[in-house]
């Protein structure tokens, strides 16, 4: 009894290992170089397993396994590793690049010539470089530990909210702080802030500038000839008078959130009711706005602006350069940027379900040239031709929200990218299905398919190269000097006109 089960359990892994092992012998053909020489492009494929090309005149190999989630790709002197979407690493030799990223964008790394960035989530960051004197080494932990070299100042660490102390961090020059919030001191130029049991208490120095503020009750600090501010229970009231040193000093006064005011020579502004209305006169750009209530009404009128909106209906409004129209909000947008060397509109449904950019350059003689054009439909498919390329791919599950991502084309897109095209204007053409389940290339007259494992076929020049039924089933090879024919993969068959290359 114990036999017979033991027999029971091993026959499917016996089944299994001699399917692999009839489908390797298959493949074993496929492996041979395209053409008859050296240098012959080679092309080895064991769809899902294994896909492997390589062109050595251009110094190029591929190999791919299980589908998308492996990759090793080389040209010259640049290398692409992934293990999708965990690890993800290219590489130039050449120019001493290197950069990888984990588990994109959870962390990545840059080295360049000596110099060393890593990061993740933008919450670890340290960035080192020891060939160059000048540059400002720096390591962050946030929100706990930083550390960092300022060329005047020196070293600095800080380890919050226990202490010390940072230079060029945050907008300012530099940072003190002992059991923040107990203590801290800031510096930007020559204005210096001490704040005691922060943001209770602070204390502002300078050059001719003093000020102090007892947070929410009272504050007031004033640079002579550049600013004066002063608060009462903020932020009900406040009375700021800015750039007095300036040619276009503002005075702004407010008492919160009934009534807001804001003067200077170029513009005024009022708010009553914070934010919902308020009326705008800009001198210095010629235009006029109300706003009743916002942003469900505005009307602007003027050479820099015009605005007619009454959301969610209806919206056309031009600001400088760029003029937006809403529909039915936010089911359809249509903005366009127009300025003496380029033209770039873009039509928008549900703001990313459907998308179609383009961008054109203006030429001389009132011609145009099509620099980028970008159709999605999310999550169907996404569209570009960029300096006459096109790529075509679905499914688009990220593309539509982050288009200009390489992090996100090289980690995640191939992974649900079920069928891609890739084409230019010169008749090169690459296309791929189920992750080269079914693969198309043509270069120039040169075409090579295969749906796998039925049928593949390679061409040169317009005419057959080679062609093969199930692996090497029914296997032609054919050259200038003649062909040979052969049956069951074996490796010899029938041969006419000379030489031809061995199966």
């Amino acid at each position: 009894m114990s036999i017979s089960k033991a027999k029971c359990t091993a026959w499917p892994w016996r089944f299994l290992l001699g399917a692999v092992a009839i489908l390797l012998f298959m493949a074993g053909g496929a492996g041979a170089q395209i053409g008859g020489g050296e240098g012959e492009d080679r092309i080895f494929t064991l769809w899902p397993l294994i896909d492997y090309r390589s062109s050595p005149q251009v110094d190029y190999r591929s190999l791919r396994l299980l589908g998308p989630f492996f990759k090793h790709e080389r040209k010259g002197s640049e290398t692409e590793f992934g293990l999708r979407p965990l690890f993800f690493r290219a590489q130039d030799r050449e120019d001493d690049l290197r950069y990888s990223e984990y588990l994109y964008p959870v962390a990545s790394s840059r080295h360049e010539d000596g110099r060393r960035y890593r990061q993740v989530l933008r919450l670890y960051q340290s960035d080192f470089d020891r060939r160059d004197e000048n540059h400002e080494d720096s390591f962050t932990l946030f929100p706990f530990l930083f550390y960092g070299e300022d060329r005047e100042q020196g070293e600095y660490f800080a380890f919050f909210p226990l202490g010390g102390k940072m230079y060029g961090r945050f907008w300012r020059d530099e940072i003190r702080f002992t059991l923040f919030p107990l203590y801290g001191y800031t510096r930007r130029g020559d204005t210096e802030i001490t704040n005691i049991v922060w943001p209770v208490y602070a204390r502002i120095e300078g050059e001719n500038e003093a000020g102090v503020k007892f947070w929410p009750l009272y504050g007031h600090s004033e640079k002579e000839g550049v600013y004066r501010k002063r608060f009462v229970l903020w932020p009900f009231y406040f009375n700021e008078h800015l750039g007095l040193d300036r040619d276009n000093p503002r005075h702004r006064r407010g008492v919160f959130p009934f009534y807001l005011a804001e003067d200077s020579p170029t513009r005024s502004q009022r708010t009553w009711l914070w934010p919902f209305f308020s009326h705008i006169v800009d001198h210095e750009r010629d235009y006029e706005e109300w706003n009743l209530p916002w942003p469900l009404v505005r009307h602007a009128e003027g050479s820099y602006r015009e605005s007619r909106k009454f959301l969610p209906f209806y919206s056309n409004e031009r600001t400088g350069a760029m003029e937006r129209r809403w529909v039915g909000w936010p089911i359809y947008l249509h903005s366009r940027l127009t300025t003496e060397e380029l033209v770039r509109e873009r039509s928008r449904v549900l703001f990313f379900l459907y998308s179609n950019l383009e961008e054109r350059l203006l030429l001389e003689d009132d011609q145009e040239y099509v620099r980028l054009k970008r159709v999605a439909l999310w999550p169907l498919f996404n569209y570009e031709r960029r300096r006459g390329v096109s790529h075509f791919s679905t499914l688009a599950l990220l593309e539509p929200f982050f288009p200009d991502s390489g992090g996100i084309r090289r980690n995640w897109s191939p992974l649900y990218s079920l069928y891609q095209s890739k084409w230019d204007t010169h008749g090169n053409h690459i296309s791929s299905f189920l992750w080269n389940l079914y693969w198309k290339e043509r270069r120039g007259e040169d075409l090579a398919y295969e749906l796998f494992p039925l049928i593949r076929y390679e061409g040169e020049g317009g005419a057959m190269k080679e062609f093969k039924l199930l692996k090497g089933l029914v296997h032609v090879v054919r050259d200038e000097n003649g062909g040979r024919f052969s049956l069951f993969y074996l490796p010899w068959g029938f041969s006419w006109g000379g030489q031809a290359q061995s199966p």
